[in-house]
């Protein structure tokens, strides 16, 4: 009986929040990519010129694999 009462309130506490706003106080954030994505799309206009945008990359630099970030050019 004590095992099943004890379980009741851990899931009451949980589900009344008073767990929850500790628990986001802890974030982890993992992001992969090229960032920041692209503002304004992949294409715009600007001034008569149209821009697209050409997605990040792996290159190679000295012997070494860098990350070549995302850019716009003029099309």
């Amino acid at each position: 009986m004590r095992k099943k009462s004890a379980l009741l309130f851990a899931v009451l506490l949980g589900a009344s929040g008073i767990v929850s706003t500790t628990a986001n106080a802890i974030s982890l954030n993992i992001e992969v990519g090229d960032r920041p994505y692209y503002l304004h799309g992949p294409g715009y206009w600007s001034g008569g010129v149209y821009y697209v945008w050409v997605p990040g990359h792996w290159g190679r630099h000295r012997h070494h694999r860098v990350w070549v970030h995302g850019y716009y050019i003029v099309r």
